[in-house]
């Protein structure tokens, strides 16, 4: 990867070097970095602001109100998983992935697949068929509030940075489901084969 970034650059230098328009590439080298110390201070302010957003919602109970109404659906999704420990990580996870707080659901994530490898009826190597569903939850998941999105467009300047939430929403309902639909069509897949 090293060596396609190097080539980029090399090709860019000579490319403005060639045509004239090194002084273009020069300004726009000296830029970088200011635009990407913007755009980092635009990030880690919006995930500050809607961690204490996530912080309230938690404290309030709205996350654990959120999950539990998430529990039919995890019976319907994930109908062998029993473990309310990680029945409960899953659910606050997928709630503040809804919210758009990757940054927040992270840590429940973590705690969630931990969980899901200790109840594993398979080997070490070997992710479970709940590990899995649980993946494309987090990863495919409907997004309802995409913060982080917000904030990057809000950042350049966007006239009207939300207009695009249903459009987002649509998308990450449909990447999930079409993920989910996948997932149970490889599972019984599988169960032939092993008949």
């Amino acid at each position: 990867m090293n060596k396609i970034w190097i080539g980029i650059i090399v090709i860019s230098i000579i490319y403005g070097l060639v045509t004239g328009r090194f002084d273009a590439l020069a300004n726009s080298i000296l830029a970088l970095p200011e635009k990407g110390l913007n755009l980092v201070c635009t990030l880690v302010f919006s995930a500050c602001f809607w961690n204490g957003i996530m912080m309230i919602m938690y404290d309030s109970g709205l996350i654990d109100k959120v999950a539990k109404a998430l529990n039919p659906l995890l019976n319907l999704i994930m109908p062998n998983l029993k473990d309310e420990e990680a029945r409960k990580y899953i659910s606050s996870n997928i709630a503040a992935n809804m919210f758009g707080l990757g940054f927040a659901a992270t840590p429940s994530g973590l705690k969630a697949m931990k969980r899901l490898k200790m109840i594993s009826p398979e080997d070490e190597k070997t992710a479970s068929d709940e590990m899995v569903t649980f993946l494309i939850l987090n990863t495919a998941g409907v997004t309802l509030i995409p913060t982080t999105v917000m904030a990057i467009r809000h950042s350049y300047g966007a006239s009207n940075p939300t207009d695009f939430i249903i459009y987002g929403i649509i998308g990450t309902l449909l990447s999930c489901v079409s993920g989910l639909l996948l997932d149970r069509y490889y599972r019984k897949k599988a169960l032939k084969n092993k008949r």
